[in-house]
């Protein structure tokens, strides 16, 4: 990895840092897309390295919410206990699967949410400009497969 190439990578996780303090995304919404398009990472790739990198920016962010008293921690570890053997089931279907068809699937699913992300009736706000981020994101992921 080049300096500039690992430079790039640092700006491009303060940008999934502050939409995942921000808005509770980042590593699938921004970061995944991001590796895809921006630095030419398989979507597997893409996928793990952007679990990674979330581990710690998520408890970074858990933990500024848990301090601001906006944190229901029985209901974390409620999602935890569902989510940490499924996140392995979900890992070895996305390694099984073509590049092409988890790509596309990837691509389907930023778009659906997307649309559920922007407001309904309201033109203005973050929530259309974050929507139609996602929107184009996953539109180029589709055009790029």
């Amino acid at each position: 990895m080049t300096p500039t190439i690992f430079i790039q990578m640092v700006l491009t996780g303060v940008a999934v840092g502050i939409f995942s303090g921000l808005f509770g995304i980042g590593g699938g919404t921004v970061a995944i897309p991001a590796l895809v398009l921006l630095f030419a990472f398989t979507q597997q790739t893409a996928q793990g390295t952007s679990l990674l990198m979330m581990v710690p920016t998520a408890l970074m962010g858990a933990f500024t919410y848990w301090k601001g008293g906006r944190l229901e921690v029985l209901a974390a570890l409620a999602l935890m206990l569902g989510g940490i053997p499924a996140a392995r089931l979900g890992a070895r279907l996305a390694l099984s699967l073509p590049q092409d068809t988890l790509k596309t699937l990837f691509a389907l699913f930023l778009v659906i949410v997307a649309v559920r992300m922007m407001p309904k009736g309201n033109l203005g706000g973050m929530g259309l400009i974050v929507g139609a981020s996602v929107l184009v994101a996953g539109v180029r992921l589709i055009a790029a497969r």
